[in-house]
């Protein structure tokens, strides 16, 4: 679990960075992000139905919150980051899951 300051919690703030972030396609997930004027990075994980059942949409947001807590200090502070999951990240294992994540965040210049 990502502690609560690292976290995007209210529906307004998502809605906010969909409309006005940058938004990166990848392989596994979608990242949308916007800088903030905080001093830390905040992230949201978004899984939809479409991905499957409640077993497997748990699955990818631990995964990814992992890869988050992993790689947390290569990031640069100072952005609002929501995780979008796809369709095919069932498919895939961590390391190609962490593999997608970082290669987007290169893409977005924040690592």
């Amino acid at each position: 679990m990502l502690q609560k300051e690292w976290r995007i919690n209210q529906g307004k703030e998502y809605r906010f960075i969909y409309k006005n972030g940058l938004k990166i396609i990848g392989r596994y997930m979608i990242v949308f992000l916007r800088e903030s004027q905080l001093n830390k990075n905040r992230f949201g994980i978004v899984t939809s139905k479409k991905i499957g059942n409640a077993v497997i949409r748990n699955r990818a947001k631990r995964q990814i919150r992992e890869v988050i807590r992993k790689n947390w200090n290569e990031l640069q502070p100072g952005y609002d980051i929501v995780v979008v999951s796809r369709y095919n990240i069932k498919e895939a294992n961590f390391a190609l899951i962490e593999k997608d994540f970082l290669r987007l965040m290169r893409k977005a210049r924040i690592k």
